[in-house]
């Protein structure tokens, strides 16, 4: 199937590069082509009883596709530095504010075979499955 054949499917709209809030500390929205997401999805890595944290999710294409193609739970987060800073800013003092750290405990790598053709260092797949 096409991009906008998934689109439509998935009732979203995330075709496109989005520049609007790139600067030199946030990236672009760039989404992951679904060619690459099929791959993925007929991999075996995620299964149905799995639940996916899409970290950086964007605006959600890989959330949305793994969990109507799996039958998977799946969690978008996005962090956004100056929404958080914001959120940080009403009402806290310095004093109060806490850092935020991501921790995976006891979690494994496993090896990928490329899931897509070419050497783009942006289509990354990296997939860790904490211990059963």
């Amino acid at each position: 199937m096409d991009e906008q054949e998934w689109e439509h499917i998935l009732n979203i709209r995330t075709a496109g590069r989005d520049d609007s809030h790139s600067d030199g500390e946030h990236h672009p929205y760039e989404p992951t082509d679904y060619g690459v997401l099929e791959r993925l999805a007929n991999s075996g890595y995620i299964g149905k009883k799995d639940t996916l944290i899409d970290y950086g999710s964007g605006k959600g294409r890989v959330s949305f596709f793994l969990a109507y193609q799996m039958r998977c739970q799946a969690i978008g987060v996005e962090y956004d530095r100056r929404l958080w800073e914001k959120a940080l800013a009403n009402g806290q003092t310095a004093a109060s504010r806490r850092r935020v750290t991501f921790v995976l405990a006891d979690a494994v790598e496993y090896e990928i075979p490329p899931l897509f053709a070419g050497d783009d260092d942006r289509e990354k797949i990296l997939v860790l499955r904490l211990r059963d």
